[in-house]
């Protein structure tokens, strides 16, 4: 029988992601399994025709989209790890989501990738590719999808 000790939750602040994340945190207690939480942050660069492609920050643009996204991620984390969850949290940058997250599954030697998809329509899927259908293709090990989006927490918080 296969072991479900480590799993990864690939997170892009969407609601179908928050949906995974609750699901793989239900899985994780039943299983007494790990979370790997990992968001991908894709490099801006904008193409000025006069100098070429150049990365925003030399333009001024003062964000640090992988630091704040790891701040984010913490205090995603906090509750799950405050209810006796082993949660880390990881970002990596990357212009190939799908492929930063079989990178990062192979890395990390994760037993399940838990992620929420979005269900665009096939034209959609046609014109951008499908992160969701290159992971299931790609991946090491099962993916657990959900399409569902998550409930908003209750009065007594669950």
């Amino acid at each position: 029988m296969a072991s479900f000790d480590r799993f990864l939750v690939p997170f892009d602040f969407s609601d179908h992601s928050r949906a995974a994340l609750v699901l793989a945190g239900d899985l994780a207690r039943r299983v007494g399994a790990e979370i790997q939480l990992l968001h991908i942050v894709v490099p801006i660069v904008l193409s000025v025709p006069a100098v070429g492609p150049t990365p925003v920050p030399a333009l001024g643009v003062a964000v640090d989209l992988p630091r704040e996204a790891e701040r984010s991620l913490v205090q995603l984390a906090a509750p799950l790890v405050e209810s006796g969850l082993r949660v880390e949290t990881h970002v990596v940058e990357s212009s190939s989501i799908a492929e930063a997250i079989r990178r990062y599954a192979e890395k990390i030697g994760a037993d399940l990738i838990v992620m929420g998809t979005h269900g665009r329509t096939a034209l959609l899927r046609v014109l951008m590719g499908s992160v969701t259908q290159r992971t299931v293709r790609e991946a090491p090990c099962p993916v657990l999808l959900t399409s569902s989006v998550a409930p908003e927490p209750g009065p007594d918080g669950g």
